[in-house]
Parts: C-alpha cells; structure tokens; sequence
C-alpha cells in the first residue's frame, strides 16, 4: 500500500474515533457502538421492546438521546433518536408543537405497503380530510348503534357461551386469544361490515386475519433496521419482506372482494332496503369518487386502530381487577345499583340482555377503573415523530430537525406507580398529571364503546 494512502487512511479512522469519542459522550442511554450506533441493541432486545427502552429512560431520568446511525452529518440527524416519558415532554410533542412532529417519511416508508396514505400513515391535508371524513360520517350515535350490534351479538351468541362451556368441563381459556378474536370480527363488521367469524365454535383460524397479522408483524420489523436494508431486503425477497408480500397479495384479494360485492349490494340496496351502516358503505355512499385502494386503506387502518387496542386493554383491565378485590366489589355493587334502579329487583331478568348504552353511561366507577388500566398499561406505548424545525423539549433537550422523537408512555406500572384508587364519582386519586395529548380520535370512540359495553 502506498505510504500516502496510508497515512490518508489512518488520518480518516483518527478523526473518526476523535469525532466518535466526543458524540458517544453528548448521548446517553444504550450502548453506542461505532458505524452501528445502537443497532445491535436494539435487534438484541426485540424481543422486549417496551421493556429495554424503559429500562434505558429509568436510568437516564426520563430522557435520553442515542443514534442508530453513528456516520458524521447523520448521527446528529437522521440517524438521532431522542426517546422521552417526561409528561411535559409528550404534551409538547403531541399538542402544543403538534404540527412540527408528523409522522414523517421513516414511519410512511415502513408502513406504506400495508396502510398505503390511510389516516394512520399520513400527515397535513391527507390525514385532516380523512379524519374529518370519518368524523362526519360516524357520529357518535350512529357509531355506538352500529358496535352495538356487532358487539352484543359477538359476546351474547359466542364469547360468553365459550366461557360457560369452559366452565362447565373445569378447562382454562386463552381469555387473550378469545379477547382479539372478538375485537377483530367486531371491528371487521364496523370496517367493512362482513364478520370473519374468528370467534365462531372450534375458534376456527380465518385466513384474512392470519394473512393481516402477518403482514402487521412484518411492516414492525421494519422499524428496527435501517431503511436502506429493509428496502435492501425487500428487492432481494429476503426474511419478513417475503412474508409480506405474500399476506398482502391475500389481504388484497379478500378486501377487493368484499368491495366489488358491497357496490353490487349498494345499487340494489334501494330495492330490497337492506341498509349498510360499515364504514366502507358510508364512503362509498359519498358523491366523491375514491378508488378501491383508497377503500381499502380506510378499511386496514380502522382495523389496526381498534383491533389490538381494545382487547389488549380488556386483557389487563381484568387482571387488574382479579388484583385488586375491593376494586371489583366497588365494579360490581355499581353496577348492581345501576341494573336495580332500571331493571327491578328481579335479579334474573338482569342477565337476559346486556347492558343498554344508558345504564353504561351511569358507571362512573368502572369507567374510571378503565381509564386507569389505560393509564397504567398504554394499548400503544410508543408513539415515533419526525422532527420538522429544530425543537427544544419543556425538559431542555435539543431536537435537531430531521431527527426522530419517540414518545414512551409510561406513567403507570413502568415508572414503579402503583395501582390509583378512585373514589365514588369516577375521579381517579393519585394519578399524575397527564392528558391525553394529541387531537381526539375517533378511534377512541370505537374503544371506549367495546370496553363498556363489554363490561
């Protein structure tokens, strides 16, 4: 080798180790390595995602900064990531700046095989007229009506005769696998208004929700890798990328179906007066022309926003509650009184039918126990936002624009809290302060009514 070049080279690796000593110390939390940044700690942890990067915030006091991508002009760029819990923090992200912390283009790369522009995978104009869109078209009337139908009959004719069968025989149930499959065919009926079924005697597998599982699961692998080598791996047709496309093909199959059927029920709708009050009914009713991929993507993004949520939400509200007898008594004698004022004393009629909207309404109590499930064990814990303009967060750290910012939400059992009490008028005792930053949803809408109306 040429002495020149040589002492070129070794110039080069001196700067960069010089440059990679100073910025390893600017950044805290996981270990950085040089090149791969905190990649191979992020891949090792998988696994437990939630948990390493709470663990990570508890050791750097709520905050802490660290890069993916440790090459000069990126690291402080896109290669930064800025992870954060402190409640003042995510206020900041999710509502006082809201507009300088879109989605951005990583997350509309990762997800835009799956979600396409849909409301869950689109900033600005985009996302406005499709939230207004749905706005408009679900009140919330029309939309607790509508999950009132699918939700009754789901739990009436199937989820609770599966229970009493178990019962009866002395078996355990799989009460998280059973609580998905009821979110999924009740969210699938408000989406498109078809019934998958999934939670059918025998909890038969459906091949529309393996197929859209599959194809979820992969659209998260992309997160942990860099862009250029999950788009690396999807020209190759290496790994999950397969497994990808393939679940797309079929996703794409079933809902083109499911479309081209409802507009044949749709120009006859008026002859045999069946109505369809599903969400994919309503925008096709519109006098605006949308395509069948932009149905479609309504469809997926309502499914993924109120599928997981809802039952993983159940799931722990339960086990709280099996936690925390007094609290379960105090659920219980509410809605004891509640059913005693509008059903009589008759105990036995107070099992025919399930809880009418306005007997939930009248449950304060369990809708504060809710509410602090939620808080204490987030459906979505982690929210990633772009950073437009440089930024600097309530807690004093700098966010240069370009970077990305995580929003960790960890309030409850993450930071050590434990379970809040609430008192007779629904008012949580205890709790930090900390407000659902952000525009409502209407989301939130669809889970608020599966919760109570389940329980």
């Amino acid at each position: 080798m040429d002495a020149s070049i040589a002492l070129l080279l070794f110039t080069a690796i001196t700067i960069y180790l010089l440059w990679f000593t100073f910025i390893s110390r600017l950044l805290r939390g996981p270990r950085v390595w040089a090149l791969l940044g905190s990649l191979p700690g992020l891949i090792e942890n998988s696994d437990r995602m939630h948990e390493w990067i709470a663990d990570n915030l508890r050791a750097c006091g709520g905050t802490y900064q660290t890069c993916i991508c440790a090459i000069p002009f990126l690291a402080r760029k896109q290669g930064l990531v800025t992870v954060t819990c402190d409640p003042k923090n995510l206020e900041h992200i999710l509502k006082t700046r809201f507009d300088n912390y879109p989605k951005g283009p990583t997350w509309k790369a990762v997800f835009h095989d799956l979600l396409g522009q849909g409301i869950f995978n689109s900033d600005g104009d985009t996302w406005l007229f499709q939230r207004k869109t749905a706005a408009l078209e679900f009140t919330t009337r029309t939309l607790r009506q509508a999950m009132a139908r699918w939700v009754n009959r789901a739990i009436k004719l199937r989820f609770c005769p599966i229970l009493e069968t178990a019962q009866l025989r002395g078996e355990p149930v799989d009460l998280q696998d059973l609580l998905l499959r009821l979110t999924f065919d009740n969210i699938c009926g408000l989406a498109f208004g078809k019934d998958p079924q999934t939670l059918a005697p025998g909890l038969p597998n459906n091949s529309f929700a393996v197929a859209f599982d599959r194809a979820t699961e992969a659209s998260l692998q992309r997160f942990i890798l860099p862009e250029v080598l999950w788009k690396l791996k999807k020209w190759l047709r290496l790994g999950m990328e397969v497994t990808l496309s393939r679940s797309l093909v079929y996703v794409d199959e079933y809902l083109s179906n499911v479309i081209n059927t409802r507009k044949l029920e749709l120009m006859g709708q008026q002859k045999d007066g069946n109505a369809h009050d599903d969400l994919l009914s309503r925008f096709m009713k519109k006098k605006e022309s949308y395509s069948d991929s932009f149905l479609q993507h309504v469809a997926l993004n309502f499914i993924l926003a109120g599928r997981d949520t809802s039952s993983a939400a159940l799931c722990w509200f339960l086990w709280l509650v099996i936690q925390n007898p007094i609290v379960e008594e105090k659920i219980l004698n509410e809605i004891c009184t509640v059913l005693m004022e509008t059903r009589g004393e008759d105990v036995s009629s107070w099992v025919d039918e399930l809880l009418e909207f306005e007997e939930v309404d009248r449950l304060i109590y369990l809708k504060a126990a809710l509410s602090e499930t939620l808080r204490l064990y987030p459906s979505v814990p982690e929210d990633s936002k772009h950073v437009v303009t440089d930024d600097v967060l309530p807690d004093g750290t700098f966010v240069p624009a370009g970077s990305s910012v995580t929003s960790e939400d960890m309030l409850g059992e993450g930071l050590g809290l434990s379970t809040n009490e609430v008192d007779s008028s629904g008012s949580v005792i205890a709790a930090p302060a900390h407000n659902g930053a952000g525009p409502p949803s209407r989301a939130k809408d669809v889970i608020d009514v599966v919760h109570e109306v389940w329980a």
